[in-house]
């Protein structure tokens, strides 16, 4: 014998409806009949279906230096290393306004290249050295090399910082509210001329 029992959001006394309504807005349809309602789906297909090339995708625009944010770095050597530079309005719009992608490549390699992008943007420094954000994974050191990534970026003049919040469901939620909120209105846009 099999006995099931369906609770959704709604039974959970602790949950306010505020909450609930919030969330379940930044949802798609299928993530909320599996996340609400505990329905059984495919999970198949994008992670970020909120994803709109009409809204999120626009042509670059002179962004004032005193919107620039964070530059992030995910390292990669056999994957491509993903760097973007981000920039945040007084409305709390984030756009992607720069990337490094490439792969197969040296840290001292991607250090010249982040430094360029850097430069063109006029990138603030502090204490002479870019800062960025970058995966944790990025501490652990190979039996190959003496040093680990965050110790090579620094040594080319890049102050990585590892320790970064890696809840990933948090993480996509956030972003996927950025792309629709409860209103529909999206607040992330990347510039077309960042291409991955």
């Amino acid at each position: 014998d099999v006995w099931y029992e369906h609770i959704e959001w709604d039974d959970n006394p602790f949950l306010s409806q505020e909450e609930i309504k919030k969330y379940s807005a930044s949802l798609s349809d299928d993530e909320l009949e599996s996340r609400r309602y505990g329905n059984f789906m495919s999970g198949t297909g994008m992670v970020y279906n909120e994803f709109d090339e009409n809204y999120n995708v626009i042509d670059p625009f002179d962004v004032p230096i005193e919107w620039y944010d964070k530059i992030s770095i995910d390292p990669g050597l056999h994957n491509p290393l993903s760097c973007h530079w981000y920039a945040c309005d007084y409305d709390n719009n984030i756009y992607v306004i720069a990337e490094h992608y490439e792969k197969q490549k040296t840290i001292e390699y991607h250090s010249k290249c982040i430094k360029e992008i850097s430069q063109k943007l006029h990138w603030p420094l502090k204490n002479g050295k870019i800062e960025a954000l970058i995966d944790s994974a990025a501490k652990q050191r190979t039996l190959a090399s003496e040093k680990n990534v965050v110790e090579l970026f620094y040594d080319y003049g890049i102050l990585v910082n590892p320790n970064v919040n890696k809840d990933v469901l948090s993480g996509i939620s956030k972003v996927k509210t950025y792309l629709k909120n409860m209103n529909n209105q999206t607040h992330l846009y990347i510039f077309n001329s960042c291409k991955n």
